[in-house]
């Protein structure tokens, strides 16, 4: 008798989505890249490439792609001389478009 206890806990616990656990430890949803990824969920970020206006090296660098279209400063990997990142991204999240261009 005193396992049924026991066992109605266990099978309860199994069955706890993430959803249900994230809110029983009061915790922030966690984003686990392609899972349940569907249309209009847009992506974190992207890995691009961009050619340094100052240098002209070629370079790797990651892109947000959260606050949809948008311009930042990062400096150049190669010679270190300030790039304005210029990002065109659609309103479902997809990177439509990057350039670099010299920061003075």
């Amino acid at each position: 008798m005193a396992s049924q206890p026991l066992e109605r806990l266990k099978s309860g616990i199994a069955s706890l989505d993430a959803r249900s656990i994230d809110e029983l430890y009061g915790l922030e949803p966690v984003f686990e890249p392609g899972a349940g990824a569907g249309a209009g969920d847009a992506a974190l970020g992207e890995f691009i490439e961009l050619q340094c206006p100052w240098c002209a090296e070629v370079y790797g660098t990651h892109v947000d792609l959260i606050d949809h279209s948008r311009f930042y400063i990062e400096d150049c990997q190669v010679c270190c001389q300030p790039i304005e990142v210029s990002l065109d991204v659609s309103e479902q999240g997809e990177l439509l478009g990057a350039t670099a261009g010299r920061s003075e």
